[in-house]
């Protein structure tokens, strides 16, 4: 059977993984188990660096933080299957190498910017009815003339990220244009306090998070007189929608614009589920080993695959990973998505009569939120998504922040001025 296993296609393996994720559940059979030893050394050998010794990361169930209730299938499915695709990927990489079709990695260092380490730290946020909770806050008050923000500018993190993952470009670059700027830890990251003691193992609902996102945004509107834009990445990118539709239904002049940047679509992520096991079945294996054992957070070329634009440097990721590490504190998960599959799909806030502008953007090299997603979400708020040439899902910490930077920055100078 090894034999004729190895003659299988990469199509024909991701279609065998597609089919069995997609009917397997529907007839209630079991994911198949991982095969022995031999996949799932392939496996961890894949995803970890050369000589790494050590011990897998200890956060529970982190397989649903992006894969949801299919990731122990999509895992299962995944190591069942690798000890093929490794072989094969391999060959046809040094093939390719071989062909110059593959370049080397450039060697030009992309350095991070040390403005984190000197960011200014807002009061923390109370949430409402929560008692000893809190929520880091980062950034503050414009820094340049007003003439340039009409709005204060909300910024909000997705899974494994906090308030830190908009310190190094982003609070800075727009506190300079003329916005007020902050940026949120949700409960349970970074430095959020959700209660006093042991964390809890998930931090909040959806509903929760958009409970404190609406809140500390009706706190900005009362602190500068100006209505809120608010931008959302990835998962926190669904939460934002969430948020942002509960502002509108109870005071639309609130929330002047929505902006998504790699945003989770409004149905959620199943449908990237099957794209992924389909199109790429090693690139499934490597997702799902990334934020199954959060490997991402030990491996720097994983985690750059992932992530980061493929120049960035071994250095420059590794501080990210680092960062990474307390954006789940103690095993805490920013959501429960078996639960969070009762919410979906969230309301697409732009459709919505006397809804805000919406901008939705991404990076076109994005191997998490990918192109199908971004239309998706752009297509239900009714508006066109813009690509970022070269940008990876993590656009505002990569080389081209930039670029995503002023896409935003024009938008926002779009908006309406209260």
């Amino acid at each position: 059977s090894s034999s004729v296993g190895a003659r299988l296609s990469a199509r024909g393996l991701a279609r065998a993984m597609a089919c069995s994720f997609c009917i397997g559940p529907a007839l209630q059979l079991a994911p198949p188990p991982p095969s022995a030893g031999t996949a799932r050394a392939a496996l961890r050998a894949a995803a970890r660096p050369s000589g790494s010794g050590e011990p897998l990361a200890a956060c529970p169930s982190e397989g649903e933080s992006f894969f949801g209730t299919g990731g122990s299938l999509a895992l299962g499915l995944a190591l069942s299957t690798l000890a093929v695709t490794t072989h094969a990927h391999r060959r046809q990489q040094q093939r390719r190498r071989r062909e110059g079709c593959l370049l080397p990695r450039s060697g030009r260092r992309v350095a991070v910017s040390t403005a984190a380490a000197a960011a200014p730290a807002a009061a923390p946020f109370s949430m409402p009815g929560v008692e000893g909770a809190a929520l880091e806050v980062l950034g503050g008050p414009a820094t340049g003339s007003h003439a340039g923000g009409g709005v204060t500018l909300l910024l909000v993190h997705g899974s494994y990220r906090a308030a830190w993952c908009w310190e190094p470009y982003f609070l800075d670059f727009f506190r300079s244009r003329g916005f007020d700027t902050y940026a949120l830890s949700l409960r349970g990251q970074g430095g959020s306090i959700i209660r006093p003691g042991t964390p809890p193992p998930v931090a909040g609902t959806l509903e929760e998070h958009a409970s404190d996102v609406a809140a500390f945004a009706a706190q900005l509107q009362q602190l500068h007189g100006r209505p809120v834009a608010v931008l959302g990445h990835s998962f926190g990118g669904l939460i934002v929608q969430q948020a942002v539709a509960d502002m509108v239904g109870r005071s639309p002049s609130l929330v002047a614009g929505m902006a998504l940047l790699a945003s989770v679509p409004p149905s959620g992520n199943a449908g990237l589920i099957g794209r992924y096991l389909w199109r790429s079945p090693w690139l499934a294996a490597r997702i799902t080993w990334g934020f199954a054992t959060r490997a991402f957070e030990r491996d720097a070329g994983l985690c750059r695959e992932l992530f980061f634009e493929s120049e960035m440097a071994d250095e420059d990721v590794k501080v990210y990973m680092q960062r990474m590490k307390d954006g789940c504190p103690a095993g805490t998960r920013l959501l429960d998505l078996r639960a969070l599959a009762g919410s979906l799909p969230v309301p697409a806030a732009g459709s919505l009569a006397g809804g805000p502008a919406v901008l939705v953007f991404g990076g076109d090299k994005d191997v998490i939120v990918d192109a199908e997603a971004l239309d998706e979400t752009a297509r239900a708020h009714g508006v066109t998504p813009v690509r970022l040439p070269g940008a990876a899902h993590d656009a505002m910490l990569g080389p081209r922040w930039r670029d995503a930077a002023e896409v935003l920055l024009a938008w926002l100078q779009r908006l309406p001025r209260s």
